[in-house]
């Protein structure tokens, strides 16, 4: 397996910037990425629920990820979320993304049709059968309102082909039974407020909203973690969620997207059917950023013994 994909990193699931028009605008995500890159992330996810990437067309999903991989100048790896309604076009996706130098693809399951188990199971072969790049299961019942069985995880799990899961779910339990089944696969944990629960059920690294805005908290919450003070990545982690709290309850993807544009202007707004936040809402996220300001100078003084 790429090494650089099975160690524990901490993924940008990046938002998609857009003019006024909705036309995806790749200087800005090229910009994005290297500030990000600056910051400390270590990874970048494009084209999952943050980057809007089932509202963007086939050959939009393609620019965003080789943009990402110009950007990134191999300095971190970059994993594309291919998964479409067809096999087919998840298929063209992903050897598209290995031709232009992503390190790996990941998928939800298939959409809608309310598929049996077998082609749950059948979509990730067959896709995987056409490609050349790791996979990783992306389940995130939530949103899919598909909830993978124990015998399909497995049975993809045992597939040298699967590097891990993308383990956007609640449940620690069933986390922590998959890693106890497959202590050889990546794990990552995909909700942002729950990292260092994750952590300590079995994940290893995480891709997030907001981890590419709140770089430095996370990465101080791992090295507390790490080193034994559990009590102090849980302080850490309490931060992170009071932001979280603040981005879900202004709608999470539209407040995400606009408070992560504030490094480089302005991301634009979603695109709809998503909503467009008003001016009150905007507002309301400047506070917010001001919050999480204070709480970034609060972890550097802690980090380097202030008092």
């Amino acid at each position: 397996m790429n090494g650089r994909i099975s160690a524990d990193r901490f993924y940008a699931a990046v938002a998609t910037p857009m003019r006024d028009d909705e036309s995806v605008d790749l200087e800005t995500l090229a910009t994005l990425i290297d500030r990000y890159i600056a910051k400390g992330v270590e990874g970048v996810y494009c084209n999952g629920s943050s980057g809007e990437g089932l509202l963007l067309s086939i050959e939009e999903r393609m620019a965003t990820v080789e943009t990402a991989v110009q950007a990134s100048g191999g300095r971190v790896p970059v994993i594309a979320h291919i998964a479409c309604m067809s096999t087919k076009d998840s298929i063209g996706l992903g050897q598209h993304a290995s031709q232009v130098g992503a390190e790996a693809v990941s998928m939800i399951p298939p959409l809608y049709y309310g598929y049996a188990e077998e082609e749950v199971l059948g979509f990730y072969l067959d896709v995987m059968d056409e490609i050349e790049l790791p996979m990783f299961i992306y389940n995130i019942p939530q949103f899919s309102k598909t909830q993978i069985s124990d015998r399909t995880f497995n049975e993809l799990l045992r597939d040298e082909r699967v590097a891990g899961v993308k383990f956007t779910d609640h449940d620690m339990f069933a986390l922590q039974e998959l890693r106890v089944a497959h202590p050889e696969k990546v794990l990552i944990n995909g909700f942002d407020e729950t990292y260092v629960p994750a952590r300590a059920a079995g994940a290893t690294g995480a891709i997030g909203t907001t981890i590419g805005l709140q770089t430095e908290l996370f990465l101080a919450a791992r090295r507390r973690f790490d080193s034994g003070d559990v009590a102090g990545a849980q302080a850490v982690q309490q931060r992170i969620n009071v932001i979280i709290r603040g981005l879900v309850d202004n709608d999470v993807f539209p407040a995400a997207k606009y408070l992560s544009g504030r490094d480089v202007g302005s991301l634009g707004d979603c695109r709809r059917p998503l909503r467009q936040l008003s001016s009150e809402t905007k507002a309301a996220l400047d506070k917010l950023g001001q919050t999480l300001d204070r709480f970034l100078q609060e972890i550097a003084q802690e980090e380097a013994g202030a008092p």
